[in-house]
């Protein structure tokens, strides 16, 4: 996806959230209008479609899944 089409994204993003406020859609407190549309996109995460399958990076990746499974886990109640 190149910034063109991003950027073309976006647009089309806030011309949506636009009509929504006009058509008299109420704005809860639990909706957060996000600033940055773009952040949302996955493609423009770390790594993404640009991450090379370096032995590195895929054992840092490992390493880092298991630290965040060992957090998760409940180890009081086992």
């Amino acid at each position: 996806m190149s910034l063109k089409q991003t950027l073309k994204k976006a647009k089309q993003i806030e011309r949506q959230l636009e009509q929504q406020a006009e058509s008299g859609a109420q704005h809860s407190l639990g909706v957060v209008k996000p600033r940055n549309y773009l952040a949302l996109d996955p493609l423009l995460r770390k790594g993404g479609i640009h991450e090379k399958e370096d032995i590195d990076i895929v054992r840092r990746k490992r390493r880092r899944e298991t630290k965040q499974r060992l957090r998760q886990t409940d180890w009081l109640s086992e």
